[in-house]
């Protein structure tokens, strides 16, 4: 159907398609059942039952968080409407997460995108990129962006090795001394922001990019502006 041609704006395209991955799921799901032992029909509908409750509650979870995020604005609805492209995979990542903090940014998210006076220009790589970061990952690019924020005269970024507890200022002609490198937990969490754009550093070992200190990247600091402002 020509979009431009669709009274409802989308939706029913968007309802076509769902529809197609809702027969996706129920055949994924009667795959997995060949993993199991037992009647292979029962399997299927009580991991399809499972999967139907646990995406409602947090749906329900979703739209209680988004109410309150709007009445913190003085707001009962959002002020404007989110492209298809991107509001629809933002709702579906938001009603799969399981961590409650990760699901408040998500909200979050959707809030400041629906809100015209937000100021947010919110992309479909704000989605993409969340979508592959873990709650701890967020922890640590919050807490850079705080460290940051409070000496936006230090260039060179902050230190790491507090994380995730916090990031330490980074002044010019600071040593780099071994015993200020993040735990392996924090290492591999700034390497997956690094790889999604949100930070930069500057020191290069034989290995590969040093985590001792970093910066944050402008796509970075727009994201954590788009997930909490």
């Amino acid at each position: 159907m020509n979009d431009a041609l669709d009274p409802t704006g989308g939706w029913a395209k968007a309802t076509e398609e769902t529809a197609k991955a809702s027969k996706e799921a129920i055949r994924a799901s009667r795959e997995l059942g060949h993993f199991f032992r037992g009647p292979t029909g029962e399997l299927v509908g009580m991991l399809e039952d499972h999967l139907k409750v646990a995406r409602f509650e947090r749906r329900v979870r979703l739209a209680d968080r988004v109410r309150h995020f709007l009445a913190e604005r003085g707001k009962d609805a959002p002020t404007q409407r989110l492209p298809l492209n991107i509001g629809l995979p933002l709702l579906e990542n938001a009603t799969l997460e399981e961590d409650d903090d990760l699901q408040d940014i998500w909200a979050k998210l959707l809030v400041n995108g629906g809100d015209a006076d937000s100021g947010i220009e919110l992309r479909r790589a704000f989605v993409s990129v969340l979508a592959e970061m873990s709650a701890f990952d967020v922890r640590n690019l919050a807490q850079i962006e705080l460290a940051v924020k409070m000496n936006e005269s230090v260039s060179n970024g902050v230190w790491t090795y507090e994380l995730p507890a916090r990031a330490n200022q980074f002044f010019n002609g600071d040593p780099v001394r071994g015993d200020r490198n993040p735990s392996p937990e924090v290492e591999i969490s700034l390497s997956n922001l690094d790889r999604l754009g949100c930070i930069i550093t500057s020191l290069q070992t034989p290995l590969g990019p040093g985590y001792q200190q970093v910066n944050l990247t402008p796509f970075g600091r727009a994201l954590i502006e788009a997930c909490t402002r």
